[in-house]
């Protein structure tokens, strides 16, 4: 913090009390929100819930398009190898086995 008006630095010369936080005014708290808060409140907790489900079936419809393009494009190299002649080891499950 900065020393200024509001939180002055104390020193042998000054006699000023620094206000301590039990001397500085407290506010009542405000009034209870009414039920069209929670009305609006629920709605947006509804509205984000919509939306997190839209982005959980796009991931889900991106995962199997991946898998889908990942296997075209495996069928894709083997058969460009077979054009060229060329014998790769088949990557994959078949060397986990």
């Amino acid at each position: 913090m900065e020393p200024g008006p509001e939180h002055p630095v104390p020193t042998p010369q000054t006699s000023t009390p620094i206000p301590t936080p039990e001397t500085r005014p407290v506010f009542p708290r405000s009034a209870r929100r009414g039920p069209e808060h929670e009305l609006k409140d629920r709605a947006k907790a509804a509205k984000l819930r919509h939306r997190a489900a839209k982005a959980r079936l796009k991931a889900n419809h991106l995962e199997e398009r991946t898998r889908h393009l990942r296997s075209k494009a495996d069928q894709m190299e083997r058969r460009a190898d077979d054009l060229d002649g060329v014998t790769r080891p088949r990557t994959g499950a078949s060397l986990n086995e």
